[in-house]
């Protein structure tokens, strides 16, 4: 029984040698103001902070480390900023990622850091992100230091010209002290993506895999010129009522729509085309049927004109002088190769599934093992030699003056909460590594637990009993193979 008990593990263990481990790496750099919170009175810029029983600690929000490493990793490797798109209308409008141009196969970004997209008021597509960043908080408490600064020189000059100039001084609160963070990869999550979609479709002459987000609905306007205006640009009329398109944004004559009145009055009504400038009619067994229309929930309005975004840009028929306007989202994925009928696709070496998911389609994105790994080593790489940062117009270091990374069962900060640092002989020294090391979830292999430790001169640590490995490269062969 025994026996058999040890060969299931070591055939468990084996498994787990040949995967992608989950990584957890915590830092300690120093560092000065890095994050700057509210104006206090009108000139004093502040920083953020927390209070303890002890004190008043400073930190740097996970959205300006988020911000750091991402800028870091687009100078270094040449991560591509991901699409964004507006959602919303009016003072409601928001700011988010545009998966219909991006996701984790052409975007690190989204694949990295996640994202958020709406589908009108009904749902939204959500990636939580594989990245775990915790808050930047000081390891020394804020004292209450504040500098005054003031645009002496810029004064001068102005006086130099003769202008009647005055100087504008303000004060900034201070702080320099050292600061913890945290990163963790859930290398499970990274490089994969799920979307349920309402529709799937593959065009194999273009070689293009067609996702219906939210599926289209058009209207087709009939008795349409196409002319130019008096500055050349090409405008599509009805009468006297005028229509302008650039690309996929429309601009249309607000005689030409009416709004739903069934709407509750703290509802957004939507739009429609009056049914006289619709096209499409026809009979079927002596009865009409209803013409095809568009409902436009997301619009902007300016003097007498509506203002929207469709799926795509609308097409005019000359010979019928018809224009169809489509609204929908639509993803069309280029250069797509068919492996599996209906089911599997392959993109630059890339994976995207299809299964059914009641009657929808979830579509499942998974990127290259080889994109993975260079993804997961971008990351660390950049962790380990320090984040590209500015505030206040100040250069300031995200440097790590000690770190210790591990490879963990599960992706958590598992070493966050022991580091810290106590004074020693003068000067500060990082404790709290053994009960780093005394925790179940760092993987182990046949030499031992998989943990990287480093400090620098300036940051020495207390000694603990248990073997870790020295070389970063070693560290990441062992994580990445």
């Amino acid at each position: 029984m025994e026996e058999a008990r040890r060969t299931e593990q070591n055939r468990e263990e084996r498994e787990n040698q040949n995967k992608l481990k989950n990584i957890t790496i915590t830092i300690i750099f120093e560092g000065s103001a890095l994050n700057r919170d509210e104006k206090l009175a009108g000139n004093i810029l502040s920083i953020k902070k927390l209070r303890r029983k002890d004190g008043t600690y400073s930190f740097i929000s996970k959205t300006a480390i988020r911000h750091y490493l991402f800028s870091t990793l687009k100078k270094k490797f040449e991560w591509k900023e991901a699409a964004v798109c507006l959602s919303g209308s009016g003072d409601k409008k928001v700011v988010q990622f545009d998966i219909t141009k991006d996701d984790i196969l052409t975007s690190p970004e989204l694949d990295a850091f996640g994202y958020m997209y709406t589908i009108g008021d009904e749902r939204s597509i959500t990636r939580k992100s594989p990245i775990g960043i915790t808050k930047a908080i000081s390891l020394e408490p804020y004292e209450g230091d504040m500098a005054f600064y003031c645009n002496h020189d810029l004064v001068e000059r102005a006086i130099n010209q003769g202008e009647d100039a005055k100087p504008n001084p303000f004060s900034k609160e201070e702080h320099v002290s050292f600061y913890k963070v945290s990163f963790t990869i859930d290398v499970e999550r990274l490089g994969k993506d799920e979307w349920i979609v309402e529709g799937v479709s593959y065009d194999q002459t273009g070689k293009k895999l067609i996702l219906t987000l939210q599926t289209p609905k058009y209207a087709i306007l009939k008795d349409v010129k196409k002319e130019k205006d008096e500055e050349g640009n090409i405008v599509y009329k009805i009468g006297e009522k005028e229509i302008y398109i650039d690309g996929r944004n429309v601009r249309i004559s607000k005689d030409l729509m009416e709004s739903d009145s069934k709407k509750k009055k703290d509802e957004r009504i939507p739009l429609k085309f009056k049914n006289n400038y619709l096209a499409g009619e026809t009979e079927s067994g002596g009865k009409k049927s209803k013409k095809p229309n568009i409902e436009v929930k997301e619009f902007e309005e300016e003097e007498n004109f509506y203002i929207f975004s469709v799926s795509e840009e609308p097409k005019y028929d000359e010979e019928k002088r018809e224009l169809r306007i489509e609204i929908g989202l639509i993803k069309k994925i280029e250069n797509v190769e068919e492996k599996e009928k209906d089911k599997k696709y392959e993109v630059n070496g890339s994976l995207i599934k299809v299964e059914k998911a009641g009657n929808k389609s979830k579509v499942i994105f998974e990127v290259s093992d080889d994109e993975k790994k260079k993804r997961i080593k971008d990351l660390l790489t950049v962790i380990k030699n320090g984040l590209y940062s500015q505030s206040s117009g100040e250069a300031n270091s995200i440097i790590p003056l000690f770190i210790i990374a591990g490879a963990v069962k599960i992706p958590s900060p598992i070493f966050h909460p022991y580091i810290y640092l106590a004074r020693e002989d003068g000067s500060y020294i990082v404790c709290g590594i053994q009960d780093c090391l005394n925790n179940e979830w760092i993987e182990k292999d046949n030499e031992g637990k998989i943990i990287y430790i480093w400090s620098c001169e300036k940051l020495k640590y207390q000694k603990f009993q248990d073997k870790v490995i020295e070389d970063w490269n070693e560290f990441l062969n062992k994580v990445l193979t």
